[in-house]
């Protein structure tokens, strides 16, 4: 059964069919006008550095302690995300913070980014979850070791049509555990986009086919594949922030399928004062 109005989402409070998960995610790389992943910080969810076969997809199904976490359903109920409390322990006001919650299906690690030679990406596994694609987007972040320069690199992909297409992306040196998607077909300095700057008219993606760098900008980066699930803003001062998926987005908050591993970007949206941030908040999540 679906939650489909107020009285579905009271009645599954009312029976006990909810959850709310706390996390902590400690300090990572400092950052300012450019995407972080928490991710790799330590904390709960637990520390996750994405390794695997190079320029394989890697599946990600929650387990545990390894993303946000959330208790299982019966067959045939499905699950919500209904609120997300944010925020963190910096004081000093500078500026507000963007947040972009996702489902994370997988991703491509230690790509080479010394090699000028084509990168066939190995597709055995498919995505998980969002098996059409609809809706999913590639984001590369600078991983493992560090770029050294700004780059350039030519991908092929297949949409969610089933169509081959190419793009040309800079991948700029934004620094570790940063994204480093491009919006640009030149080598610079890109700070503020997460996904990668795909065709006009794509409506997801379900797989990197390959990358070959024209300027390769060193170290072993990560492309992701992610389902946006919501986003928030908030402020850099100690105040926690509210987003209700349900109130907030006329009644549409994001089903979270059984596996989903959820995470999230954040970006300090204005200042040039490169920061840390540790995080604090809770999740809540309802099903029928």
């Amino acid at each position: 059964m679906a939650i489909r109005s107020l009285s579905d989402l009271n009645a599954a409070f009312d029976a006990g069919k909810f959850h709310v998960q706390r996390f902590q995610k400690n300090a990572g790389t400092a950052h300012a006008k450019i995407w972080a992943d928490p991710t790799f910080a330590s904390g709960q969810p637990a520390y996750d550095a994405h390794v695997g076969s190079p320029a394989t997809f890697t599946q990600c199904v929650a387990q545990k302690n390894d993303a946000i976490f959330f208790p299982g359903i019966a067959a045939g109920e499905e699950r919500y995300l209904v609120e997300a409390q944010m925020w963190s322990n910096q004081a000093t006001y500078n500026g507000p913070i963007s947040v972009v919650f996702f489902d994370l299906l997988g991703y491509y690690p230690l790509i080479d980014g010394d090699s000028t030679d084509e990168q066939a990406f190995d597709n055995t596994l498919t995505l998980p979850r969002y098996a059409d694609g609809v809706g999913v987007f590639p984001v590369m972040v600078s991983h493992v070791a560090p770029a050294v320069q700004n780059g350039v690199a030519n991908i092929t992909y297949t949409d969610s049509d089933g169509v081959s297409q190419s793009c040309t992306i800079d991948v700029p040196n934004n620094g570790q555990n940063l994204v480093c998607s491009g919006s640009s077909p030149t080598a610079g300095a890109t700070s503020c986009t997460i996904s990668m700057a795909l065709n006009d008219g794509i409506k997801g993606v379900r797989s990197i086919d390959s990358l070959t760098y024209t300027t390769p900008p060193g170290g072993l980066p990560c492309i992701y594949m992610v389902r946006v699930l919501g986003s928030m803003v908030l402020g850099d001062n100690l105040v926690c922030a509210e987003k209700n998926f349900v109130t907030g987005k006329a009644f549409n908050p994001p089903r979270i399928y059984d596996g989903a591993w959820i995470g999230w970007f954040d970006m300090l949206a204005t200042g040039t004062t490169a920061r840390t941030v540790a995080w604090f908040g809770n999740f809540t999540f309802a099903w029928s």
